[in-house]
């Protein structure tokens, strides 16, 4: 690392990262079965909020690099795009294309062998990072990697603007919400799909940003965190359980229409904002009872959150077909817990051995 550059790390975001990530994995890992009365139907829509941890991880992403890229332009009075782009590449691309090499050449090969037929998606969606707009039946192991291209999409565009736009941030911010929550919209209105989509996924981007640049600014709403008494951040932790559950009372007197949809994406933008204020709070407030960043198994497995990530689904497809072909236990929730110590150990090995060499690379060329 260079001598001139500070160290800056929070482990209450990687605690942060943590819970998301147990979160994605508990909603691939475990499908528990819900009575049909009202409070299984409750169970099973704070079950389905398990997906929305893909929305923290978008949040905390920008959060970090603007954070960052503030702090550059700051200090040097320009931003590298292209010390950007290679520091992004050095940390996503090399694991991202050894699983390339496993999925495309590896598992074909083994499941030949074991006469198992595996369906495989055009390579190029998935190279050139444009998986999210795939929207064909392929190996579960892949699918949920959609989220780095949409990451990915983002990373180019946002390093532009940090380069060319940081005394115009507010103006491209909005630009950024208004045609978010505008395609978002109009997608739901026509029912078009939009789940995959970058453009719905700009406002948490956007929320990201904000929370950067007020946490940099150290503006009011950082102010209002910092002189928070415990009993504050008490309301301020059980706010999001509240509007969980009074948005499960809305939906369900609903019938299902255009209106509910609408709503869930409300309720989606609620949730979005809430861990943008969430990462200032874990960050400026002393009295939190929400101690993420003590929290040693939660912090290091944000620390190789994206390891897990990656590795879960391979683990996850391998250990399916394995407990059904065999029924090693028929206790789902054992099934899981194994296949999440399998997760554990594969992300640490290769945090190690094949992420570790090139995040050095990735911290020497750090400006800040």
């Amino acid at each position: 690392m260079n001598k001139k550059t500070v160290s800056i790390y929070y482990p209450q975001l990687d605690g942060l990262r943590g819970i998301a990530f147990l979160c994605i994995f508990f909603f691939h890992a475990y499908h528990p079965h819900f009575y049909d009365n009202l409070f299984g139907g409750y169970l099973k829509f704070l079950y389905s909020n398990l997906a929305l941890a893909i929305d923290t991880f978008f949040v905390y992403s920008s959060f970090l690099l603007t954070l960052l890229g503030i702090r550059e332009y700051e200090k040097n009075g320009n931003f590298s795009y292209w010390n950007f782009f290679l520091r992004r590449t050095f940390r996503i691309w090399p694991l991202y294309y050894f699983l390339m090499l496993i999925f495309f050449i590896v598992v074909p090969f083994v499941a030949g062998r074991m006469n198992i037929e595996v369906s495989l998606p055009p390579s190029e969606y998935y190279l050139l990072f444009i998986s999210n707009y795939y929207f064909g039946e392929h190996i579960f192991m892949m699918k949920f990697l959609w989220t780095l291209s949409v990451e990915e999409q983002f990373y180019i565009v946002w390093g532009f603007v940090m380069m060319k736009f940081q005394h115009k941030f507010n103006l491209v911010i909005g630009l950024f919400i208004v045609v978010s929550v505008g395609f978002t919209i109009y997608s739901t209105l026509n029912h078009m799909p939009n789940f995959n989509n970058t453009l719905s996924y700009l406002f948490d981007f956007s929320a990201g940003a904000i929370a950067a640049i007020a946490y940099h600014k150290k503006n009011k709403v950082v102010a209002v965190f910092q002189r928070m008494s415990k009993l504050q951040s008490v309301f301020f932790i059980i706010v999001l359980p509240i509007v969980i559950s009074f948005t499960f009372f809305i939906i369900n007197n609903r019938s299902a229409g255009i209106y509910k949809l609408l709503f869930q994406d409300l309720y989606r933008y609620f949730f979005v904002v809430y861990i943008s204020l969430l990462i200032i709070e874990q960050l400026v407030n002393e009295k939190t009872i929400l101690k993420l960043g003590k929290n040693r198994i939660l912090v290091y497995t944000g620390k190789i959150c994206y390891g897990m990530y990656c590795y879960h689904g391979l683990v996850l497809t391998i250990g399916f077909y394995f407990f059904n072909k065999f029924s090693f236990t028929n206790y789902p929730m054992v099934n899981a817990l194994i296949m999440l110590a399998g997760t554990y150990i594969a992300a640490s090995l290769s945090y190690r051995f094949i992420e570790g060499p090139f995040l050095k690379l990735k911290d020497k060329l750090r400006r800040i």
